[in-house]
């Protein structure tokens, strides 16, 4: 290694280590900026330390440039809001996919996400908002707080490969998965009863989960319940290219907050090759196709448990379902769709072929 370092000269050492920083930067990516933005865009977008010639710059995770235009993806900080207040950018969009004002004693978040999300609501984002000129949403039902600013309505991305359906073949047993955060912790926790009870009957079934030690008290005992990590967004598009299940499972209470979130959870689910069940409310009931690209359940516990039981019975099912959801999500998370959105407001020409998105 030493006799590495004094072959390599200092201006070497410096390009080196720029590239090893841009590298770092492109990969602090959040999901909402893969979904809404950056992987439909890939191509296009550079840095100060990478592809300067790109037309969008990549200021921070969460901040891009391009020409007047600023994007803001969801949430910024200090850095960020300087940035706009310095600049005066022409037009700054600001993409937000939380319900901000549907944040209540009955949203059924925990109370420490639902301070944090009013802490930025009534700080930063206050601030931010004497500067935002476009809010995009993937939701009406966000967007209309927002009647005194242009408002523009966006879905979500695919932003995995489709998944596999082999495992649907000759199988055994049952392999369900709740692809979601904290932020579903409560929903989770309202149906836990039930798929422990439906846990318990079938030993040859597994859920997993990403909530580690948040995981409700009654699935943690079970030998046939994983609760992973939350993962970063790399890690996490790694697992969900290298894993695949039967069945994944979507509950939402019948909140605002609930009704106002976005398709993403279909996407998950179709890379996962899994048929997905939904709860009978907005958004998954105007997309979802009862029966047919997913089951959509009244929350009532006992349903879940049936459904459950149900496809376990009925391999077949399950896998259409699954494929059904696949065809589903492929047309709704098209990212040329995404791509054309922001080329197009962004005011960079006719969109390119879609063989250019990566």
């Amino acid at each position: 290694m030493l006799m590495l370092q004094n072959v390599i000269g200092p201006g070497l050492r410096a390009k080196l280590g720029n590239a090893v920083l841009a590298a770092r930067l492109f990969q602090r990516q959040s999901p909402s900026s893969a979904l809404y933005f950056v992987d439909s865009l890939a191509n296009l977008i550079g840095s100060r330390f990478e592809y300067r010639d790109r037309p969008i710059r990549r200021i921070t995770g969460s901040l891009f440039v391009c020409g007047d235009a600023a994007v803001v993806i969801r949430y910024i900080g200090q850095r960020e809001l300087a940035i706009l207040e310095r600049r005066k950018f022409g037009r700054v969009y600001l993409l937000v996919d939380d319900d901000f004002f549907a944040l209540n004693d009955n949203d059924g978040l925990p109370s420490d996400y639902r301070q944090k999300l009013l802490a930025y609501r009534d700080g930063i984002m206050r601030r931010l908002m004497e500067f935002v000129t476009h809010v995009v949403a993937p939701s009406q039902r966000i967007l209309a707080g927002y009647g005194h600013k242009h408002t523009l309505y966006l879905d979500p991305a695919q932003c995995h490969a489709t998944g596999s359906l082999a495992h649907h073949q000759g199988r055994r047993g049952l392999d369900v998965v709740f692809a979601a955060t904290r932020s579903h912790l409560f929903d989770l926790h309202f149906f836990a009863d039930a798929i422990a009870e439906f846990l318990l009957a079938r030993p040859d079934a597994r859920l997993t989960t990403f909530l580690n030690g948040h995981a409700p008290k009654v699935l943690k005992g079970l030998h046939n319940a994983i609760h992973l990590p939350t993962m970063g967004w790399n890690r996490y598009q790694a697992f969900v290219a290298e894993n695949h299940f039967h069945v994944a499972i979507a509950p939402a209470l019948a909140t605002d907050f609930n009704r106002a979130r976005s398709l993403s959870r279909l996407h998950d689910h179709a890379a996962y090759g899994a048929a997905g069940i939904y709860s009978r409310q907005a958004p998954f009931s105007g997309i979802i196709a009862d029966g047919n690209s997913g089951l959509l359940l009244r929350n009532e516990p006992a349903c879940w448990r049936d459904a459950l039981f149900g496809l376990a019975k009925q391999p077949d099912r399950a896998e259409k379902l699954a494929t059904e959801g696949q065809a589903l999500s492929r047309r709704l998370g098209d990212r040329q769709r995404v791509r054309s959105f922001w080329m197009q407001e962004l005011g960079m020409g006719r969109p390119d072929r879609p063989d250019a998105v990566q």
